[in-house]
């Protein structure tokens, strides 16, 4: 079974204030974490998608074998980053985790979790579930490829999770993990 990973990090950043994946946490910054959770899960393939703040982010992958797809038109909204990163991934891969790259708890454990349960469940779909929200990351099974191709704005991918929701499977997660960097404030609960 290969699975991919397609980091979503093209985001401007405009409640931060500043590139809040250079931000650093337990010493490594918050773009690095998320590509070093996929890498650390075993996915085959890292495509990390870049819009604003590109020029600043990219050295932060120096090391990886990531690979870097540009999102010019960021600011219509994620479907286009998630679009892009599934381009890049190809045939070469069975699945595609899609991850948010500011969720600083989310680690290579949770990351091998959504792939053994996707081995294992028969599902083509399996999201976090915290507490009763379903969320990101999620993995897609190669024939909802698709599907994620057809979205459309901001919405992400949860239209495609909504409508295939008889095709779910979930891993529990603490609600806490859930957490993503957005704004100030957010970073202090980080450092706490």
């Amino acid at each position: 079974m290969r699975v991919g990973a397609v980091v979503l990090a093209a985001g401007p950043s405009t409640r931060m204030g500043r590139p809040k994946l250079l931000l650093m946490y337990q010493g490594v910054p918050l773009l690095r974490r998320a590509v070093d959770a996929a890498v650390g899960a075993g996915c085959i393939d890292v495509i990390v998608v870049l819009g604003a703040n590109a020029d600043q982010y990219r050295p932060i992958l120096n090391g990886t074998p990531a690979r870097v797809v540009l999102n010019q038109h960021y600011a219509e909204g994620m479907a286009g980053s998630i679009q892009l990163g599934v381009e890049a991934l190809g045939d070469e891969v069975d699945a595609a985790v899609i991850m948010l790259a500011d969720q600083p708890f989310i680690d290579a454990e949770i990351i091998r979790r959504l792939i053994e349960t996707y081995r294992t469940s028969g599902k083509r779909i399996v999201a976090c579930q915290y507490g009763q929200v379903r969320g990101a990351p999620v993995l897609f099974d190669r024939a909802l490829f698709l599907e994620l191709l057809l979205i459309i704005g901001d919405q992400g991918a949860r239209t495609v999770m909504e409508s295939y929701s008889g095709h779910v499977a979930t891993v529990d997660i603490p609600v806490d993990a859930a957490g993503d960097i957005d704004a100030p404030e957010d970073l202090d609960r980080l450092n706490r």
